[in-house]
Protein backbone atom coordinates (compact mmCIF):
# COMPACT_ATOMS: atom_id res chain seq x y z
CA UNK A 1 0.00 0.00 0.00
CA UNK A 2 1.68 3.09 -0.84
CA UNK A 3 0.16 6.23 1.13
CA UNK A 4 0.60 9.92 -0.76
CA UNK A 5 -0.06 13.29 1.43
CA UNK A 6 -1.47 16.21 -1.04
CA UNK A 7 -3.03 19.65 0.02
CA UNK A 8 -6.65 20.37 -2.15
CA UNK A 9 -5.96 23.24 -4.36
CA UNK A 10 -8.38 26.38 -2.59
CA UNK A 11 -8.24 24.72 0.66
CA UNK A 12 -5.41 24.25 3.37
CA UNK A 13 -6.56 20.22 4.73
CA UNK A 14 -3.91 17.98 4.33
CA UNK A 15 -5.54 14.74 3.18
CA UNK A 16 -3.79 11.24 2.99
CA UNK A 17 -4.40 9.09 0.35
CA UNK A 18 -3.81 5.00 0.04
CA UNK A 19 -3.02 3.71 -3.07
CA UNK A 20 -3.72 -0.07 -3.10
CA UNK A 21 -2.53 -2.06 -6.08
CA UNK A 22 -3.57 1.30 -8.13
CA UNK A 23 -6.92 1.41 -6.32
CA UNK A 24 -8.04 4.27 -4.26
CA UNK A 25 -8.65 2.46 -0.76
CA UNK A 26 -8.57 4.81 1.89
CA UNK A 27 -8.61 8.66 2.03
CA UNK A 28 -8.56 10.88 5.33
CA UNK A 29 -8.42 13.82 6.75
CA UNK A 30 -4.71 14.15 8.60
CA UNK A 31 -4.80 16.57 11.88
CA UNK A 32 -1.19 16.38 11.53
CA UNK A 33 1.86 15.58 9.41
CA UNK A 34 3.37 12.17 9.55
CA UNK A 35 6.27 12.72 7.46
CA UNK A 36 7.91 9.10 8.18
CA UNK A 37 4.44 6.70 7.06
CA UNK A 38 4.09 9.12 3.51
CA UNK A 39 5.32 9.45 -0.05
CA UNK A 40 5.08 13.12 -0.72
CA UNK A 41 4.60 13.83 -4.55
CA UNK A 42 4.25 17.05 -6.08
CA UNK A 43 0.93 17.01 -8.16
CA UNK A 44 2.60 20.23 -10.47
CA UNK A 45 -0.85 21.62 -10.47
CA UNK A 46 -2.24 18.67 -11.59
CA UNK A 47 -5.74 17.17 -10.37
CA UNK A 48 -6.22 14.92 -7.84
CA UNK A 49 -9.76 13.72 -7.59
CA UNK A 50 -12.01 10.10 -6.60
CA UNK A 51 -12.38 8.08 -9.70
CA UNK A 52 -15.03 8.73 -12.41
CA UNK A 53 -18.39 6.67 -11.71
CA UNK A 54 -20.58 5.87 -15.49
CA UNK A 55 -23.62 5.23 -13.53
CA UNK A 56 -25.77 4.00 -17.08
CA UNK A 57 -23.61 2.15 -20.22
CA UNK A 58 -24.93 -0.96 -22.00
CA UNK A 59 -21.99 -3.17 -22.24
CA UNK A 60 -23.66 -5.83 -24.18
CA UNK A 61 -24.94 -3.04 -26.96
CA UNK A 62 -21.20 -0.92 -26.88
CA UNK A 63 -19.24 -0.43 -30.06
CA UNK A 64 -22.26 -1.93 -31.79
CA UNK A 65 -22.94 1.57 -33.57
CA UNK A 66 -23.73 0.83 -37.09
CA UNK A 67 -24.23 -2.75 -37.17
CA UNK A 68 -26.12 -4.01 -38.90
CA UNK A 69 -27.47 -0.48 -39.64
CA UNK A 70 -27.45 3.27 -38.04
CA UNK A 71 -30.14 4.79 -36.11
CA UNK A 72 -30.57 7.83 -38.39
CA UNK A 73 -32.99 9.52 -36.48
CA UNK A 74 -30.93 9.40 -33.26
CA UNK A 75 -34.54 8.85 -31.40
CA UNK A 76 -35.26 6.20 -28.77
CA UNK A 77 -37.74 3.99 -30.64
CA UNK A 78 -35.03 3.89 -33.65
CA UNK A 79 -32.30 3.00 -31.43
CA UNK A 80 -34.81 -0.19 -29.91
CA UNK A 81 -35.49 -1.02 -33.46
CA UNK A 82 -31.45 -0.80 -34.74
CA UNK A 83 -30.70 -3.34 -31.17
CA UNK A 84 -33.78 -5.76 -32.75
CA UNK A 85 -32.04 -6.31 -35.45
CA UNK A 86 -28.59 -6.40 -33.62
CA UNK A 87 -29.96 -8.87 -31.24
CA UNK A 88 -30.06 -12.14 -32.97
CA UNK A 89 -26.02 -11.05 -33.62
CA UNK A 90 -25.27 -11.75 -30.15
CA UNK A 91 -23.01 -14.44 -28.81
CA UNK A 92 -20.68 -14.77 -26.25
CA UNK A 93 -17.72 -14.14 -27.87
CA UNK A 94 -18.77 -10.79 -29.25
CA UNK A 95 -20.55 -9.30 -26.49
CA UNK A 96 -17.02 -10.44 -24.25
CA UNK A 97 -14.86 -8.89 -26.62
CA UNK A 98 -16.58 -5.30 -27.10
CA UNK A 99 -17.26 -4.91 -23.23
CA UNK A 100 -13.85 -5.72 -22.57
CA UNK A 101 -12.45 -3.29 -25.21
CA UNK A 102 -15.59 -0.48 -23.56
CA UNK A 103 -14.30 -0.95 -19.98
CA UNK A 104 -10.55 -1.04 -20.70
CA UNK A 105 -11.62 2.77 -22.51
CA UNK A 106 -13.77 3.63 -19.40
CA UNK A 107 -10.40 2.92 -16.46
CA UNK A 108 -7.92 4.35 -19.53
CA UNK A 109 -10.10 7.54 -18.46
CA UNK A 110 -10.61 7.49 -14.69
CA UNK A 111 -13.26 5.45 -14.17
CA UNK A 112 -13.78 3.06 -12.14
CA UNK A 113 -17.26 1.74 -11.01
CA UNK A 114 -19.37 1.60 -13.89
CA UNK A 115 -23.16 0.43 -13.87
CA UNK A 116 -24.38 -1.62 -17.00
CA UNK A 117 -27.81 -2.47 -18.19
CA UNK A 118 -28.36 -5.98 -19.60
CA UNK A 119 -31.06 -6.99 -22.19
CA UNK A 120 -33.03 -9.75 -20.44
CA UNK A 121 -35.43 -10.05 -23.51
CA UNK A 122 -32.84 -11.97 -25.21
CA UNK A 123 -34.10 -15.95 -23.92
CA UNK A 124 -30.95 -17.04 -23.83
CA UNK A 125 -29.73 -14.15 -21.53
CA UNK A 126 -26.56 -14.23 -23.12
CA UNK A 127 -25.68 -10.21 -22.39
CA UNK A 128 -26.66 -10.48 -18.99
CA UNK A 129 -24.65 -14.00 -18.15
CA UNK A 130 -21.72 -12.54 -20.10
CA UNK A 131 -21.29 -9.49 -18.54
CA UNK A 132 -21.98 -11.04 -14.79
CA UNK A 133 -19.44 -13.63 -15.59
CA UNK A 134 -16.61 -10.23 -16.71
CA UNK A 135 -18.48 -8.97 -13.76
CA UNK A 136 -16.58 -10.82 -11.42
CA UNK A 137 -13.15 -11.47 -13.81
CA UNK A 138 -12.42 -7.76 -14.02
CA UNK A 139 -13.03 -6.99 -9.35
CA UNK A 140 -9.88 -5.24 -8.58
CA UNK A 141 -9.55 -3.80 -12.02
CA UNK A 142 -13.20 -1.64 -12.45
CA UNK A 143 -16.16 -2.25 -10.00
CA UNK A 144 -19.40 -3.40 -12.13
CA UNK A 145 -22.86 -3.49 -11.27
CA UNK A 146 -25.20 -5.55 -13.56
CA UNK A 147 -28.54 -4.23 -14.25
CA UNK A 148 -31.42 -7.01 -15.69
CA UNK A 149 -32.85 -4.56 -18.03
CA UNK A 150 -36.14 -5.76 -20.12
CA UNK A 151 -35.41 -3.91 -23.12
CA UNK A 152 -38.45 -5.27 -24.78
CA UNK A 153 -40.91 -4.73 -21.69
CA UNK A 154 -41.40 -7.20 -18.79
CA UNK A 155 -45.21 -7.96 -18.78
CA UNK A 156 -45.30 -7.78 -22.65
CA UNK A 157 -42.52 -9.74 -23.27
CA UNK A 158 -43.34 -13.80 -23.89
CA UNK A 159 -41.86 -15.23 -20.67
CA UNK A 160 -40.69 -11.86 -19.19
CA UNK A 161 -41.17 -12.66 -15.47
CA UNK A 162 -39.23 -15.93 -15.92
CA UNK A 163 -36.13 -14.42 -17.78
CA UNK A 164 -36.21 -11.78 -14.87
CA UNK A 165 -36.02 -14.27 -12.19
CA UNK A 166 -33.40 -16.15 -14.07
CA UNK A 167 -31.30 -13.12 -14.60
CA UNK A 168 -31.48 -12.40 -10.87
CA UNK A 169 -30.95 -16.35 -10.01
CA UNK A 170 -27.01 -15.43 -12.36
CA UNK A 171 -26.21 -12.77 -10.42
CA UNK A 172 -27.46 -9.66 -11.50
CA UNK A 173 -27.33 -7.18 -9.21
CA UNK A 174 -30.51 -4.77 -9.92
CA UNK A 175 -33.73 -5.17 -11.70
CA UNK A 176 -33.90 -2.25 -13.96
CA UNK A 177 -37.15 -0.94 -16.09
CA UNK A 178 -37.87 0.52 -19.81
CA UNK A 179 -40.76 3.72 -19.12
CA UNK A 180 -41.93 3.56 -22.53
CA UNK A 181 -43.17 0.09 -22.14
Amino acid sequence: MKIINARLRHRTELFSLSIDQGVWSHIEQQHSYIQDTAANVDAQGKLLSLPFVEPHIHLDAALTAGDPNWNMSGTLFEGIQRWSERKPMLSTEDIRQRALKTLDLLVENGIQFVRTHADVSDPSLVGLKTLCDIRDEVKGKIEMQVVAFPQDGLLSFPNGLALMEEALEYGADAVGGIPPL
